[in-house]
């Protein structure tokens, strides 16, 4: 069975913007082309914040902006239906039985501890928790460490072999927590295409 590999939004970024990583991440696609791994994208990643820091709104910009760096015929990661921060194209229904909140508060811990976990915490006393709220310029650094977290929990649901980011601050320094909590292997791309295309060939 081929390695499986998950991309986060950061990949997606370095190929939009033709960063130094951009031709390795290339790399990792044309070996899931040719099934020696399979790589595929983050349903999570449809909820990272626009330029203007907001909530892109709808599923299709995401399905545009990969369509745009030649993603589009990648797979996706589901993740669970989380009320005004996912898609129901993309998401799944989720019961306590997975005991989603307690490994998702585990990761939380590890990935944002200095940004409060409840909605709650960023915004006014009495504020109204709707989705205009949680989908504001206002939540939007609590929106990207929730991001990071889901990702991370959506990758370890679906056991999947390596999570491939840049995010040096939020993935590699923490690697021995998260692989507790089941992330296995978290590389760059660069790392990526070392261990798992050049083997493969």
């Amino acid at each position: 069975m081929p390695s499986r590999l998950t991309l986060d939004w950061n990949c997606i970024v370095e190929l939009e913007q033709k960063q130094a990583q951009a031709p390795f991440i290339l790399q990792l696609v044309e070996a899931h082309r040719s099934k020696q791994i399979e790589v595929a994208l983050l349903a999570a990643s449809a909820s990272e914040n626009a330029r203007s820091k907001l909530f892109p709104g709808n599923a299709e910009v995401f399905k545009q902006k990969i369509a745009h760096v030649g993603l589009a015929d990648l797979p996706l990661v589901p993740m669970p239906a989380i009320a005004g921060l996912s898609y129901w194209d993309f998401a799944y229904y989720v019961g306590d039985e997975e005991n989603y909140e307690e490994q998702f508060g585990k990761l939380w811990e590890i990935i944002a501890p200095k940004v409060g976990r409840e909605i709650a915490d960023h915004l006014p006393e009495g504020h109204p928790i709707d989705d205009e709220a949680i989908q504001s310029e206002r939540l939007a650094k609590w929106r990207n460490a929730w991001c990071d977290v889901m990702s991370a929990y959506c990758h370890i649901r679906y056991k999947r072999d390596c999570f491939v980011t840049n995010n040096t601050k939020d993935f590699q320094r923490n690697e021995p927590q998260l692989l507790r909590l089941g992330m296995q292997r978290i590389l760059n791309p660069k790392e990526a295409c070392r261990e798992f295309v050049s083997r493969t060939r």
